[in-house]
């Protein structure tokens, strides 16, 4: 190539690396469209539930941020707060005791996870967790319940892998109650709101 003719195509070769960096964009967006989709799906999701945004570590909530952090104190007397309640101290105690007792130190838990169908939101797990305790020899069976979008139907279940629970899927949080029959007979029964707050941190995460 001659210098005159390189010279007479100088002017030209910022526009042509300009025409290139726009045909990549353009290549790009239409390549991600999908993508930015769901980024842009999952950013309206967090703001309309009031959770902070921050593409980087996960972050809770300003709205959980708010809440008044209460620390563990002195383990021998019950004390009344009262920035947080008006009530007496006196008898908390024995009743949390007695759920303990009544429950016999069972309760239910749940994990969750962006669920597998279009249709719903999450995929949740619901199982039965014993306090400061993994033995659940001593339980026979579970029965769960759900309400009438399950049908109405009453899921009983026994341990399986070292747990007692279902797992299922849903749209919106539930209540979940279960019936609890041990060995020597004994029933405790005990129920949990089944709530997508977790969801936001699941969120955030993906």
């Amino acid at each position: 190539m001659s210098i005159e003719l390189v010279k007479a195509l100088a002017p030209f070769v910022p526009l042509a690396q300009t025409a290139i960096w726009v045909l990549l964009i353009v290549i790009g967006a239409f390549r991600f469209r999908s993508e930015g989709r769901s980024l842009l799906t999952a950013l309206q999701r967090r703001i309309e539930r009031g959770a902070s945004f921050r593409a980087g570590p996960i972050e809770i909530g300003q709205d959980l941020k708010a809440l008044e952090y209460v620390a563990p104190g002195d383990t021998k007397t019950i004390q009344v707060v009262p920035s947080t309640t008006v009530e007496s101290g006196v008898g908390w105690a024995s009743e949390r005791n007695e759920i303990y007792r009544r429950n016999r130190g069972v309760f239910l838990t749940h994990l969750l996870q962006p669920s597998r169908d279009a249709g719903q939101e999450f995929d949740i797990f619901i199982y039965l967790l014993k306090h400061k305790s993994e033995d659940l020899s001593d339980i026979q069976h579970a029965e769960f319940f759900f309400g009438h979008m399950w049908g109405n139907r009453v899921f009983k279940e026994r341990r399986k892998a070292g747990r007692i629970g279902v797992s299922t899927s849903a749209y919106g949080p539930f209540l979940c109650t279960c019936r609890v029959t041990f060995t020597d007979g004994y029933q405790a029964k005990i129920d949990r709101y089944i709530d997508f707050e977790m969801g936001r941190l699941v969120q955030q995460a993906g």
